[in-house]
């Protein structure tokens, strides 16, 4: 009784993001806290807070944990970093399972920003392990068995690393939030939570390969809003909201601190074809008419390096797209350069 009241006290507090509250949910989000911390053998720096699986678990059961790295020097920014590891829904049972202190190998990009942009960066990687985007509050049989098989927390999941992480840093001004593939679609939720806690930071989003883009029948919205429990999430007053999260980024980007580039291959064959089974067309269709809606509206926060092909990531961020790297287009980003353009490939 005691988990289900902590749960509803966290999810009033993502409702009151459909109003713009400026009320921080800290003394809300404090009931579900780590039960232990231990140093990473394997990565150097890090620490591992790890959760009671009663507060948060992952999709099979499993402990959940989150890793911390405080950067050496005094700074007030902050990098949060989401892996990705694909979705559970009836019919797509490819969501990875667990947790292990070696994903945060996954890390390295995040560092590697870090030491690019010659500043000093506190980390917080966020495995992932629910199944959901980091977004669900349900639990499913999905065989049909009689017994549950699979556990979305990633609202739970969500709400408390969101929590740890304003606990350890209180005092961010700028922070850099990214996420592969799930973990992009991540990023949609976690840019509310990271500008309730923060108001008044500035916030730069990079969304790599996890656009928030479902397949565009009203059935499949339907079956994934019901696998995960997302009916809270959905904002208020969005026409297009019900059926594509990638439009749930538009009431953050009326916050003129919030910048967002958006990464894909035009064809991406792990999420058009394997996830959302979508010709190949289509799913480039649907991802260039959807990102140039969020591009007209707010051309100078709203950002695209889309190239030619099917890969789900791209395989050299030295990769050039009208004489721009991806690397200095990341850093632009973050700096808010001239060369952080819109860049869509012929």
């Amino acid at each position: 009784m005691l988990n289900v009241l902590r749960f509803a006290t966290l999810l009033f507090v993502l409702v009151t993001f459909n109003c713009y509250s400026q009320t921080t949910s800290l003394e809300i989000n404090d009931e579900i806290i780590p039960i232990r911390n231990s140093k990473n053998l394997d990565f150097k720096g890090w620490t591992n807070f790890y959760f009671s699986e009663e507060d948060c678990k992952c999709v099979y059961g499993g402990e959940f944990f989150v890793a911390i790295k405080k950067s050496a020097a005094p700074t007030k920014y902050l990098i949060v970093s989401l892996q990705g590891g694909g979705a559970c829904w009836p019919g797509i049972i490819q969501c990875k399972p667990t947790t292990s202190s070696s994903d945060v190998e996954k890390a390295a990009f995040a560092s590697e920003v870090a030491t690019r942009s010659s500043k000093d960066w506190h980390q917080v990687f966020i495995p992932y392990c629910d199944g959901s985007v980091y977004m669900g509050n349900a639990t499913q049989d999905y065989d049909a068995d009689g017994v549950i098989d699979h556990w979305h927390e990633g609202l739970k999941i969500s709400l408390a690393t969101s929590s740890l992480t304003k606990r350890q840093f209180p005092g961010i001004s700028n922070i850099f939030l990214t996420g592969f593939s799930a973990g992009g679609y991540g990023t949609i939720l976690h840019l509310r939570l990271l500008r309730q806690l923060y108001p008044d930071a500035s916030i730069y989003v990079l969304n790599e390969s996890g656009p928030g883009l479902f397949r565009p029948a009203a059935d499949f919205w339907k079956m994934i809003k019901s696998s995960w429990n997302l009916d809270a999430l959905v904002p208020d007053d969005c026409e297009y909201c019900e059926s594509q999260m990638l439009y749930w980024y538009d009431e953050m980007l009326k916050d003129d601190k919030v910048k967002i580039g958006l990464f894909s291959t035009y064809h991406d064959e792990v999420i058009g074809q394997g996830f959302l089974n979508m010709a190949p067309d289509d799913y480039k269709s649907l991802l260039v008419r959807s990102t140039d809606h969020l591009n007209s509206k707010y051309p100078n926060q709203f950002k695209r390096f889309f190239i030619q092909g099917t890969s789900h990531f791209i395989e050299d961020r030295n990769y050039k797209l009208n004489g721009t790297c991806y690397w200095d287009w990341i850093i632009g980003l973050i700096n808010e350069e001239s060369n952080w353009q819109d860049l869509l490939e012929e």
